[in-house]
């Protein structure tokens, strides 16, 4: 009997997915996690695909690199998850406006 490797993801998208919602990096995406991180061979590599295509606008504050670490230290328990890179409150009405 063989293994075909093929159906078998290799990332863990769940474990990526808490740490990216533990940094405030998750919301709002365009398509499902394991979708956009599809073919990923390393969990590095899972994360810089998700980036690069999610949150491009992080690039122009932060390293790429930098990043990969952030998500790999969230996703071993290594970090707050109360501190996240970007900060997002859904709101049902716009905020009050000051006189």
């Amino acid at each position: 009997m063989t293994h075909d490797p093929s159906h078998k993801p290799m990332v863990d998208a769940e474990a990526l997915a808490g740490a990216l919602r533990s940094l405030g990096m998750f919301y709002g995406a365009s398509q499902p996690l394991a979708k956009t991180i599809e073919g990923a061979t390393s969990e590095a590599e899972a994360i810089r695909m998700y980036i690069e295509r999610e949150r491009p606008h992080l690039l122009a504050s932060y390293d790429l690199e930098t990043l990969v670490k952030m998500v790999q230290a969230a996703r071993e328990d290594k970090t707050d998850p109360k501190s996240g890179v970007e900060q997002y409150s859904p709101s049902d009405r716009p905020p009050a406006k000051r006189k």
